[in-house]
This record gives C-alpha cells, sequence and structure tokens, in this order.
C-alpha cells in the first residue's frame, strides 16, 4: 500500500511540475490590457559625449491595443505606454545634478508573443525633458526633446505580474529652440521597471 501511496505521490509531483512549466503567465500581453508599472533607468552619452550621465525615476501607463497579429516568431501585440519621469538627474561634464522632470508620452512597443514567460520587445520612443537649468550649460535650453529606438523584454514572474529590462538609444536635443543646440546625438539608456497587469 507504502509503495501505491508513494507512486501516487510521484506522479503527482510528475504532473504538478508539467503543468507549471505549462502555464502560460504572459497571457495578459497576448490581448488587450490595461497596465501600470514603476521604472528607473540610467545612461551614459556615446561617443564624443562620454561625460553625460542620465538617472530617472518613474511611472508608466500602458495598454496593449490589439490581440495577436501575425504568426511564427513575428507573431505579437501593438502596445502603446506613456512614461512620467518626476525625478531625472543629468550630470554633464563639470555641470554637475540638474534635476529635471521628463514625459515620453508615445512609446510604441511591438511585442513577440510566442514565450510562456519571456516576451521581447522592439520599441520607438518621443518625449521632453524640462531642466531646472539650461542643458547642456550656456545659451542654449531648460526644454530639450529625446527619441531613439530600443530593445527589451518582460519576464511574467506570475501571471499578472512582470519584470521588464530594455536597452535604449536615445537622441538628446533642444532642437534648437536655444541659441545654440549642442545636444547628445547618442546615448545608451538601460531601464528597469515592475509592471501590473490589469485582470
Amino acid at each position: 500500500m507504502n509503495t501505491v501511496l508513494g507512486r501516487i505521490f510521484f506522479l503527482s509531483l510528475i504532473f504538478s511540475a508539467a503543468a507549471a512549466a505549462a502555464q502560460d503567465d504572459a497571457a495578459a500581453i497576448r490581448r488587450e490590457h490595461w497596465n501600470f508599472g514603476v521604472l528607473a533607468s540610467g545612461g551614459s552619452g556615446l561617443f564624443d559625449r562620454d561625460d553625460v550621465q542620465f538617472s530617472r525615476a518613474g511611472v508608466r501607463v500602458g495598454r496593449v491595443m490589439t490581440g495577436e497579429l501575425g504568426s511564427g516568431v513575428f507573431r505579437g501585440t501593438f502596445e502603446l505606454d506613456s512614461e512620467i519621469i518626476p525625478v531625472e538627474v543629468i550630470h554633464w561634464g563639470d555641470y554637475k545634478n540638474v534635476y529635471s522632470v521628463s514625459v515620453n508620452p508615445l512609446v510604441m512597443k511591438w511585442n513577440f508573443t510566442r514565450g510562456k514567460k519571456l516576451i521581447p520587445y522592439f520599441l520607438a520612443q518621443g518625449g521632453c525633458t524640462w531642466s531646472a537649468h539650461n542643458v547642456p550649460p550656456g545659451d542654449t535650453s531648460h526644454f530639450n526633446f529625446t527619441s531613439g529606438p530600443g530593445v527589451g523584454f518582460n519576464y511574467f514572474v506570475k501571471p499578472y505580474r512582470s519584470v521588464n529590462f530594455d536597452f535604449r538609444a536615445t537622441h538628446f536635443s533642444n532642437a534648437s529652440l536655444g541659441d545654440h543646440n549642442p545636444g547628445v546625438n547618442a546615448s545608451l539608456q538601460i531601464s528597469i521597471g515592475y509592471n501590473w497587469w490589469k485582470h
């Protein structure tokens, strides 16, 4: 009898493990869904602007706008997000700790939805930054624009909860609002976040 119970227990463990492995934690991203998150990011200018650093913290709200489209490895969903960054610090050479507020009202994502937990994405972003002082220093502007592409992924730690990580190539420029527009043609910025997907 003990042998039979042991076998039943062992088979139960195997079936439980198989069910857990097959669980589709990323189901929320496969159809229209609201999501909310917190994020932190940082990065540095590249090439001749490697003395420029950015640090940010904020919140995000987004919506998956479609069900799954396409087939094969390109199957996915289209998502629109907005990011509000109330805390941003810019370090520009000897011009240290310039406090700013940023918003990315348009972050477009294509989610590749084949995975059950890991969902990679491409993104394109556009936004703006208002700083307490002209950035860069000099006869420039308090107001700058940001734009650029990125790649990343959501990892669903359980249904309706994910962490995300992405790399963004970000352009920073005042679009000649100031008398001078040195800008940062390219910076590499890394963002990490935690997200709640609405039931």
